[in-house]
């Protein structure tokens, strides 16, 4: 298994580039691939930035990358959770350090709101210092 940057799942993505895309996609296809909080991550903050993805089709993006059968992620119910919390307005990347505590007793901001929008399914318990 390799793991993969995020240039390799974004030129598979966007097909934006005739030289790299169709090297990035076989890889993609035909390697057991694995594909770190962080690759994810950053992936999606490419989409939406560089490429305007919206939200909805972000989100559909992402859970199609994870349903590739070549595909690993260290937790990927976890990984859907930050997903379907995105999807319902929540920021990615905040979801995505939440699940990066997993393993803590919780997770602590100033975001007043971030507790509701990681909703009570949140992996650890969300708090807002004052």
């Amino acid at each position: 298994m390799k793991a993969v940057d995020t240039n390799i799942i974004v030129r598979y993505v966007t097909q934006d580039d005739p030289s790299q895309s169709p090297i990035a996609e076989h890889f993609l296809l035909t390697n057991e691939c694995f594909i770190s909080d962080t690759v994810l991550l950053e992936t999606a903050w490419v989409l939406r930035s560089s490429y305007r993805m919206r939200r909805k089709d972000l989100a559909a993006t992402l859970r199609d990358i994870l349903r590739l059968p070549s595909v690993c992620v260290a937790d990927r119910d976890l990984v859907e959770w930050a997903i379907h919390r995105f999807e319902a307005g929540a920021d990615f990347a905040d979801m995505m350090h939440i699940l990066g505590g997993r393993d803590t007793d919780g997770f602590v901001s100033f975001e007043t709101n971030l507790a509701g929008l990681a909703g009570s399914s949140s992996p650890i318990p969300v708090e807002t210092l004052a």
